[in-house]
């Protein structure tokens, strides 16, 4: 009997709703769905003028805007390179505006990451790359090897990159050593 008075005070809102929505004519509820579409019109608008004025894009049209990036990383010999170089190129027709990149070193089980904040102490991230340009940097891996003695028994190398607005991109992944697995 307890649970019969449960159901009907959980459910009774609902079921008055129900009667509201069967009480309404068709034409008062086409109109409610011709405000809804005029509304929802009006926000798109708005939208569109803010991307075409050159404003930053909000969430609706981040979707829409494809930023293509080509990151590579060569290294300057087969085996324990001394200079790692990371090209990132633009080959999309919208800007990009990259963070800093993060060099992950790996091994089977562990990886360690360094984030790349420029060269020579200063700094020049976050960066803006215009469509068809390209962003070089030569890395050194003495610098790390020094900060962290473990870091030469790693096998494998890569750059992670991601934008302002949080997209992200892999580079290929680098030979450093021979290990057993290769």
């Amino acid at each position: 009997m307890n649970n019969a008075y449960v159901l009907l005070s959980l459910f009774g809102p609902l079921v008055s709703l129900v009667k509201f929505i069967s009480a309404v004519d068709k034409e008062t509820l086409a109109w409610i769905v011709i405000l809804q579409a005029i509304f929802l019109m009006f926000v798109l608008g708005y939208e569109i003028q803010k991307y075409f004025r050159g404003k930053r894009p909000t969430f609706f049209f981040r979707f829409f805007r494809k930023v293509r990036l080509d990151v590579t990383l060569e290294k300057d010999r087969e085996f324990r390179p001394q200079v790692l170089t990371m090209i990132i190129r633009n080959v999309g027709k919208h800007e990009a505006d990259i963070d800093a990149p993060v060099l992950e070193y790996r091994k089977i089980w562990s990886t360690r990451r360094f984030k790349l904040n420029g060269y020579n102490g200063k700094q020049i991230y976050p960066m803006y790359i215009g469509p068809q340009k390209s962003h070089q940097l030569s890395i050194e891996t003495s610098t790390f090897h020094m900060y962290d003695k473990e870091v030469k028994t790693y096998y494998w190398a890569r750059i992670l990159v991601t934008d302002v607005e949080g997209r992200k991109w892999k580079s290929n992944s680098v030979k450093l050593r021979k290990s057993l697995v290769t």
